[in-house]
């Protein structure tokens, strides 16, 4: 039974310890689709996966995790960005389709190509925004996996230029984290969080 937004915030654990029982297709292209429908600076969806969901596959990750875990989890998501999204060409074409959904004005569209966008089409600039938008698509699929009574856990405590190699991915793909994903085997308790009053900063 899923779980309502609400409910999956709440519920939602970093879970470090997997049950085997595979994970259906159908409940992983949900993930992926709840990913593809995140927001993204200028609509530029930077972000890019690599399924890793066989033993074969994630054999690939062996020497290159610290915490074994990862590779007991039924899949692993790499997750990356995606540097040519902020090449030239691909920025011109979003600002056109900003434009013309009347998103933002001509005027906006270019105050920002000239603020962000490279000098030539084939230089590539990868913004802070980029790993930001990931974050965002990357939390969609945490929350979509909780929903669906799956776990899973962030994790950036990898070598990920070695990742990169061994999966041969190209060289505008740059890997960020990876994100293990499988039905719970442990129900942690929920951790200590600031108080409102701590992250709240009052202004007169």
């Amino acid at each position: 039974m899923e779980l309502r937004c609400s409910e999956a915030i709440e519920a939602r654990r970093s879970i470090r310890k997997f049950d085997s029982e595979a994970v259906p297709g159908e409940y992983l292209d949900q993930l992926i689709e709840a990913a593809r429908k995140a927001p993204s600076g200028t609509n530029r969806q930077p972000w890019r996966f690599v399924v890793l969901d066989t033993p074969e596959k994630k054999e690939k990750l062996k020497g290159k995790v610290i915490q074994p875990f990862i590779l007991e989890a039924p899949v692993v998501f790499v997750c990356c960005v995606d540097r040519k999204s902020f090449t030239r060409g691909l920025v011109e074409k979003r600002m056109e389709e900003l434009i013309s959904s009347n998103v933002v004005s001509e005027e906006a569209a270019g105050y920002i190509k000239q603020r962000k966008m490279p000098e030539q089409s084939d230089e590539v600039v990868t913004p802070a925004s980029a790993y930001l938008d990931l974050g965002i698509a990357v939390e969609h699929m945490v929350l979509q996996a909780t929903a669906l009574g799956l776990g899973s856990c962030w994790v950036r405590l990898f070598k990920a230029p070695e990742v990169h190699e061994d999966l041969g991915l190209p060289e505008n793909i740059e890997v960020i984290a990876l994100l293990p994903v499988g039905y719970p085997a442990q129900s942690p308790s929920p951790r200590p969080r600031l108080n409102r009053e701590d992250i709240l900063i009052e202004i007169e």
